[in-house]
């Protein structure tokens, strides 16, 4: 097999010699106004001319292009005859806007879109215009986004701040933590267009992205007929990983069918290395220092797929069915040595875990869209419903040893704990766009009314003898959450003159929360959140454009974190939940500037924002046992200054480079006696630069390299954190492969000390991400295709809190 597909490799190598390209743009009049039936036609000297008409929104593309010297000529009733010469050696934008007097007013040529873009309301990375989506996945390129840090656990932070919720084409995920980075690790990023950050959320975003909103965005298409894409990988850690993937997009008269189809099995061999110091007096017979190492090994199949159709009624309004399913099952073995050292003699446990994950998530969206009349006010309706299922299954062995030959004495326990999760959610939402008949505003209404009803239980149960379990009652316990969410929201934008725009908006939400604990109810909230944003933009052409932003949030608790059941590391060490959690609020203000100069483009941004009872996860301890729970600690109060840049100095050389400096406060109370009360310098360097190798051969090079330096937050001091990757990539027509080195310093890795009181607990964590891997990516079929109509479920924000 091995042989075979390095003789597959070396026939793609061989047989393509040359890359292909395409010339795709939009032409418009001096008014603006799209322009269709323009004749585009592409000469190079000796070659057979290539053409191509405008369609009905003036847009162009001629494809199968080699690298060279090229004429472009444009053509139209009215206007003169236009000639743009110019070299392509990468897709290539030309959009060209004509005067009414037969003279061209603009011509505007892009080889490539600027990398960092500057939007009213957002921070945009082209990253489809670096070679870093090739034969990667959706998380790897999350990962290497300027102002993003995605740790191993799956948790996101802008900026510094977590509580970020994640979007695909404006459509919200409901997926968080380890379930998010399996399904986005899933995906293949070949057809990633931007990762766009919003830090400051307007009105008509859901209110759930307390610090902001990460939207990625994919390509799309224009024409009928059959599109699809197919990718496979193979990733080499410290064991190996396999994924594949394939996409089907058929769009023919009134109807678009699509699917998406993915199958992956990631292994990895992650290590643990914790050192507890206990302050004296903790225990009478407690230690005085505990070490745990642990070696974990896990395995898991992520099979998902994605099936919808749309049908056109008539003309501008559509209908359609969307139905996704995503699926995990882990197999997961740790194993843990805990050391005790006491004034005497040591005392060593061997701890041995073996898990059984399974999640399947369900979800179904019925839509309509439609246009309503010619001035362009647009009605949509979504029904959603939402089945989430989870049985988690944990067996654990105790056994003492001699500290001495390491040798097993005694078994000190044995016990197993299954927690299922049972979720489900009804929702429909509707928003209405009523543009001026000006054309230089819009403004929206829009709400939202969800209903979710969570079931939990948590059964440990004690080996008593034999193969004979019974149930612990001390520690096994059911919990029913239920929450009703309706809301309102109003927005309104408008083009005050070519430099002045601005946005206004109010979002009001009402959450109404009950909990039950073992039938006693531990949870009762009604409460009502307003939440205004605005956005003012002053666009000049000699000193670029300012953007300045105000907006509020609110960041729900997941719906695991407030489930109040443990898992366990040690038979002394584990996790919980805690019902107790209350929502956390969210402020931010931001004033960025934007320049685009012959020298490069450089984006500059300068945020305060305020987070009032941000919930934490920090240990402490019940007599020598750890205990890890997430808690309201209290308020947390940021400055930051954020710098991106972007160039390309050489044709065979394009530099991408973001820093970010904060200064950060968090002020509290833990554990009712322990003083939160920290200042610290946060500083994160990135860059990413792309190397033209051969142009003729479709060969380039890429470095990514990103470095988060220490600081100290919420009692926490976090270590340095060096993230390096090097990439190969060969095009070779609708063919693509990739090779890339992940980590070959082994310097990613996630270093805790929490500092609690008297208490310091120390954490080392590496997640096995040295790594080299090699992947194989296909486009076949039109790639003219229109894709399929992306729209916002209403399920989408209880996916995001399921774990």
């Amino acid at each position: 097999m091995f042989k075979f597909t390095l003789s597959i490799i070396f026939t793609i190598l061989v047989t393509n010699l040359y890359a292909q390209f395409k010339v795709t743009g939009k032409i418009t009049d001096h008014t603006g106004k799209p322009l269709s039936l323009a004749i585009i036609t592409l000469q190079q000297p000796g070659v057979k001319t290539s053409g191509a008409i405008s369609d009905s929104v003036g847009n162009y593309q001629i494809s199968n292009l080699k690298p060279g010297s090229y004429s472009l000529r444009v053509n139209f009733v009215a206007y003169r005859d236009t000639i743009i010469k110019f070299i392509l050696n990468r897709d290539t934008a030309i959009n060209l806007q004509l005067n009414a007097t037969r003279i061209l007013s603009e011509v505007t040529i892009k080889a490539q879109k600027s990398v960092f873009q500057r939007e009213l309301d957002r921070f945009r990375f082209n990253v489809g215009q670096t070679d870093l989506v090739a034969g990667n996945n959706v998380w790897d390129v999350l990962e290497k986004t300027p102002l993003v840090r995605a740790s191993e656990d799956g948790s996101i932070a802008i900026s510094g701040n977590t509580g970020v919720i994640v979007y695909i084409n404006d459509k919200k995920k409901v997926l968080s933590g380890s379930a998010l980075k399996s399904y986005l690790s899933s995906l293949p990023s070949d057809n990633l267009e931007a990762i766009e950050v919003i830090t400051t959320p307007p009105s008509r975003y859901e209110a759930e992205s307390g610090a902001g909103i990460i939207n990625i965005v994919t390509k799309k298409s224009k024409e009928e007929g059959l599109i699809g894409s197919a990718s496979l990988s193979s990733r080499q850690t410290a064991v190996n990983s396999e994924a594949g993937s394939l996409f089907l997009n058929e769009r023919s008269g009134k109807w678009n069918f699509y699917s998406n189809l993915y199958m992956g099995n990631r292994s990895r061999k992650p290590n643990t290395d914790r050192n507890i110091f206990y302050p004296a007096g903790t225990s009478s017979n407690g230690p005085d220092r505990r070490n745990i190492s642990s070696v974990n090994r896990y395995t898991e199949l992520y099979p998902g797929a994605g099936l919808g159709a749309d049908y056109q009624l008539i003309d501008n309004h559509v209908v359609g069915m969307l139905f996704d399913f995503a699926g995990i099952s882990r197999r997961e073995t740790r194993n843990a040595l805990t050391r005790d050292f006491y004034t005497t003699t040591d005392s060593v446990t061997r701890t041995a875990n073996k898990d059984r994950i399974n999640s399947q998530t369900y979800s179904l969206n019925l839509n309509y869209q439609g246009k309503l009349d010619s001035t362009g006010k647009m009605l949509s309706v979504d029904y959603d419903v939402l089945a989430y299922r989870s049985d988690n299954n944990s067996n654990s062995t105790n056994t003492n040893l001699d500290p001495l030959t390491g040798n097993a004495i005694n078994d000190l326990n044995v016990f197993r704990t299954a927690s299922p999760q049972h979720i489900n959610n009804q929702s429909v939402k509707a928003d209405l766009d009523l543009p001026l008949r000006n054309k230089k505003g819009m403004l929206s209404f829009g709400g939202k009314s969800s209903l979710s009803k969570i079931s939990n239980t948590f059964l440990l149960e004690d080996l008593i003898g034999g193969n004979i379990f019974i149930s612990n009652p001390y520690q096994s316990n059911s919990f029913r959450y239920e929450e009703n969410i309706n809301a309102l929201y109003g927005n309104f934008s408008y083009k005050l003159s070519s430099a002045w725009s601005y946005q206004v908006g109010l979002r009001m939400e009402n959450t109404v929360a009950k909990g039950w604990l073992e039938e006693n109810q531990v949870v009762s909230r009604n409460y009502t959140n307003v939440f205004p944003a605005a956005f003012l933009k002053l666009a000049t052409k000699k000193k670029g454009a300012y953007v300045l932003a105000v907006t509020s949030r609110i960041s729900r608790p997941g719906y695991w974190d407030l489930n109040p059941f443990r898992t366990y590391t040690t038979d002394k060490a584990y996790f919980t939940g805690n019902p107790l959690l209350q929502p956390v609020k969210y402020y931010r203000q931001e004033l960025s500037h934007s320049l685009n100069e012959k020298w490069g483009s450089l984006t500059l941004q300068l945020a305060a924002s305020q987070t009032i009872g941000e919930i934490f996860s920090l240990p402490y301890t019940s007599g020598d046992t750890i205990i890890n729970q997430k808690t309201n600690y209290g308020n947390r109060y940021g400055y930051a200054l954020t710098a991106s840049y972007n160039n390309q100095p050489k044709p065979w050389w394009r530099f991408s480079g973001t820093m970010l400096v904060g200064y950060v406060v968090t002020k509290g109370t833990y554990a009712n006696d322990i003083a939160i009360d920290n200042k610290t310098v946060a500083v994160t360097l990135a860059t990413n630069q792309t190397f033209t190798i051969s142009k003729k051969a479709g060969l380039t090079s890429t470095l990514v390299i990103t470095n988060s330096f220490p600081a100290t937050i919420v009692n926490t001091h976090i270590g340095n954190r060096l993230d390096t990757e090097v990439r190969l990539r060969k095009t070779a027509g609708p063919f693509g492969i990739t090779l890339s080195a992940q980590d070959w310093f082994k310097s990613n890795r996630d270093r805790y000390e929490y500092m609690l009181g008297a208490l310091r607990v120390k954490d080392n964590y590496y997640n096995d991400t040295r790594s080299v891997a090699l992947a194989i990516s296909y486009n076949f079929g039109k790639q003219t295709v229109k894709d399929k109509r992306d729209r916002d479920t209403g399920s989408q924000d209880v996916k995001g809190r399921l774990m």
